[in-house]
């Protein structure tokens, strides 16, 4: 995980789009119709306005640094790690202290702490108003998505740099591995269970590879591996997680608009994969693929794929009764 105790644009090697967080910042204090908004990193000796609003009314930069020993809106949102909206701050003595008040004039702040994927506290995103406000529950509800957003991207991150420090691809077909397919996978199924879409789990197994490799060879049986790893590529979207889980097993977790079109997906495999077999000169190899869909609840990574392993099973063994009958 990133050392939470630097501020994010002094990482050497960041991965996250500051310009994408420019841009949520400006539309929410838009729609807001805010004079400021920002996003503040917290870290023991104080706070940093990593991204703030373009607003001309605005009194902060991104960069300004504020002591951790001045009472400012954004410190007991961190301290009590949950919301906090002031209507109305010059009515409450708690702010009397509070140079963004007393010095700048703001009446009103709306903030919500940004988690690290580990639960500890990043910051805030909030918005800020020289007036008294009175947001509806669809407003506090829209700065909850944003901050989501922001969430996804520091989890994103935080999950490309343990892939980064572990050997995350396969070295024979260059998909992922074990480890970090189901880093990816369980994301994508968590991000499938907010936003409400399906993910399908495909577990893809070469049927009798061992005898092609007793036959043949075990560079053959290598090639045979590398042109599914291609196939799967080719016939699955970018935006699809394929990885190898060892031996003749691979996985793909992909997202999917109709439940009904799954067949149309297997078809293409197969299909593919036949074909790219025969023009590579290797001999012909036939697939078994089992396949689970997430429930409505979030689930591990490890559930669907169990579900998927056992109708694959159930797939290979149909096929062995049909080829003996």
């Amino acid at each position: 995980m990133f050392k939470t105790n630097k501020w994010m644009f002094s990482e050497k090697d960041s991965h996250i789009s500051l310009q994408k967080w420019q841009k949520t910042v400006d539309l929410m204090t838009d729609l807001f119709s805010a004079p400021a908004g920002f996003i503040v990193q917290s870290v023991d000796s104080g706070y940093r306005i990593v991204i703030a609003s373009e607003q001309q009314e605005n009194p902060y930069d991104a960069g300004t640094f504020i002591p951790n020993d001045v009472n400012i809106f954004c410190k007991k949102v961190v301290a009590d790690n949950c919301a906090l909206y002031e209507k109305h701050a010059t009515e409450e003595t708690y702010w009397f202290d509070n140079p963004e008040v007393t010095r700048d004039g703001f009446e009103s702040y709306l903030g919500l702490p940004i988690h690290w994927p580990d639960g500890e506290v990043f910051g805030t995103l909030c918005v800020m108003d020289f007036e008294q406000t009175d947001y509806q529950r669809n407003y506090l509800e829209l700065i909850k998505q944003l901050r989501d957003m922001v969430e996804d991207d520091l989890e994103m991150v935080n999950n490309f740099v343990q892939m980064r420090e572990i050997a995350m691809l396969d070295p024979l077909t260059n998909l992922y591995n074990r480890r970090a397919l189901s880093l990816l996978a369980q994301q994508k199924i968590n991000l499938a269970s907010r936003l409400g879409f399906d993910v399908c789990c495909l577990f893809i197994d070469v049927n009798d590879f061992k005898k092609l490799n007793d036959r043949f060879g075990h560079e053959v049986g290598d090639n045979a591996l590398i042109v599914l790893a291609d196939t799967l590529r080719m016939r699955l979207r970018d935006a699809d997680i394929v990885g190898r889980l060892g031996g003749d097993e691979f996985i793909a977790v992909i997202q999917i608009t109709d439940k009904q079109l799954i067949d149309n997906v297997l078809h293409k495999i197969h299909k593919g994969y036949k074909t790219s077999l025969a023009e590579k000169n290797l001999p012909s190899l036939s697939l078994s693929i089992g396949y689970s869909f997430n429930s409505q609840q979030k689930e591990p990574f490890e559930t669907l794929l169990d579900k998927a392993d056992q109708e694959m099973y159930k797939n290979k063994q149909a096929l062995k009764l049909s080829n003996q009958s």
